[in-house]
């Protein structure tokens, strides 16, 4: 939390997953588990609000989401920030029904769950403060002041949060690759299509029902319809005013909680649309958002796993860079190679293949600098070993131009579509562990022929990213030739 800001829950599950089996399988098996785990909880909001019938069509909604079809199987916290996120409001409704302490204490530590996971959760937890404090108006006091404490014990995700408001610089002058502010109010429109319908007339339908779904709701419970709006609009409102001409740090993904909130509107407009009709009408009408939920184009998202295939040039999906037979072998290699110690860089699937010993090494974030900083402070010199990994994909290689780039202590490692260059110590500090981290990555580059637009990009995000961090601790300028390590 304190070199990264953020959540730190998902770290933690992962530590005691990996500790059981050290496999990425194991962390892609953590996401199913929350992915299913959050099914019943969107079917209940959705049944609380509207009936049996809108928790069935919620519960749809949220399995065929291109949220849970990505991060379901995927290895990061999304699934989980789903789940906690229908935990939260399903008792946050609870609470609000029975008016009791331990109803609201029950729902205040499920929404300590969001920022445990995810920074942007406290803004579902600011909407349901908002309508908490406006239900209660300070009146008992004494059942809610477990709650209150509740509220207390997120301050240290605030603090934490507070550190992660830099982390998009990565120039040598600190600017940032950024969009306009604006962009916040298309993330969230994405993450309505990634909840239901995809893109298309499909997400247009999904949206329009949601927001026939939400005046329903108004009608009945003006409190619950408050903190769906609130916490819908709050995310771009607050990025979009908080500076001008810098990226919005909104991502569809950062706002996955509106998973069980539209999928329970979607349900709730789907349910009054059969209300008072036989009970065959509503098992039909449920089967048939089965369908077209099903059927609905993908969309308002993608998978990362598919961007060594768009991007680099990795070929059909069975031959990507991140396919098992491409990374076989630098995962063997890394597996004989590696120790306590040595530092890998930058994040990459081959380092993921590449456990259980590349989870002893230190590996170091690719593109900004204040967290590449915070990660060196870990690292312990002097370094026997740095491996710096390069998705090459169908770009040429020029392996000896390479090696005469490299010069003495560094050693070429070619794999296919992967490249793993080693770097010899001992080095002695950080500040050197950086230095030929960037000489091997500077001679990557300009060994490399055919180059995608993006695979150039890559290099340029990755090169002013380590220069800037040398930069701005030491005032060290880059390049630099090997004799100068």
């Amino acid at each position: 939390m304190w070199e990264r800001g953020g959540g730190p829950l998902h770290t933690i599950l992962s530590h005691a997953t990996l500790a059981i089996d050290p496999s990425p399988y194991a962390l892609r098996w953590l996401s199913v588990v929350f992915a299913l785990a959050a099914l019943p909880f969107c079917w209940d909001v959705g049944r609380r609000l509207g009936g049996p019938t809108a928790g069935a069509v919620a519960a749809l909604v949220a399995a065929t989401s291109s949220f849970l079809l990505v991060y379901g199987s995927f290895a990061r916290m999304y699934s989980l920030y789903v789940f906690a996120a229908a935990l939260a409001i399903d008792l946050f409704l609870v609470a609000k029904e029975r008016r009791t302490g331990r109803s609201a204490f029950a729902a205040a530590a499920a929404a300590w769950l969001l920022p445990a996971i995810h920074p942007y959760g406290a803004f579902l937890v600011a909407a349901e403060a908002l309508v908490a404090l406006w239900l209660w108006r300070g009146r008992p006091l004494r059942p809610a002041l477990p709650a209150l404490g509740v509220a207390l014990a997120m301050v240290p995700f605030a603090v934490a949060d507070l550190r992660l408001a830099d982390r998009f610089a990565v120039g040598i002058e600190g600017e940032e690759a950024v969009a306009a502010p604006t962009d916040a109010w298309g993330q969230l429109g994405r993450a309505f299509a990634a909840t239901a319908g995809g893109e298309g007339i499909a997400a247009g339908i999904a949206i329009a029902l949601v927001a026939a779904g939400l005046v329903l709701v108004a009608r009945r419970d003006p409190a619950f319809a408050a903190l769906c709006v609130i916490a819908f609009v709050l995310p771009p409102v607050l990025l979009v005013l908080a500076r001008s001409g810098s990226e919005p740090g909104l991502s569809p993904r950062h706002i996955v909680y509106v998973v069980p909130l539209a999928g329970a509107l979607i349900g709730v407009a789907v349910a009054r649309a059969v209300h008072g009709r036989p009970p065959w009408v509503s098992v039909a009408a449920v089967a048939a958002a089965g369908v077209l939920l099903a059927t609905a184009p993908f969309g308002g998202i993608r998978d990362p796993r598919d961007w060594e295939n768009d991007v680099l040039g990795g070929g059909p999906q069975e031959t990507a860079l991140g396919a098992e037979e491409r990374l076989a072998a630098p995962a063997a290699w890394l597996n004989d190679t590696v120790g306590a110690g040595d530092v890998l860089y930058p994040y990459s699937p081959v380092y993921w293949a590449g456990l259980p010993a590349t989870g002893e090494a230190n590996v170091l974030p690719y593109s900004q600098r204040e967290l590449i900083l915070r990660a060196a402070e870990r690292i312990e010199p002097p370094v026997g070993r740095v491996v710096v990994s390069v998705p090459v994909g169908d770009a040429r290689l020029d392996l000896g131009a390479l090696e005469e780039a490299l010069g003495d202590g560094f050693t070429a490692h070619p794999f296919g579509g992967w490249l793993l260059v080693e770097g010899t110590g001992p080095y002695a500090d950080e500040r050197v562990v950086l230095l030929a981290v960037s000489h091997a990555l500077r001679s990557s580059r300009d060994a490399i022929a055919g180059a995608s637009n993006e695979l150039a990009w890559y290099f340029n995000v990755t090169l002013a990213a380590l220069c800037g961090s040398v930069h701005e601790r030491w005032g060290d300028s880059c390049p630099l030739s090997p004799p100068s390590l």
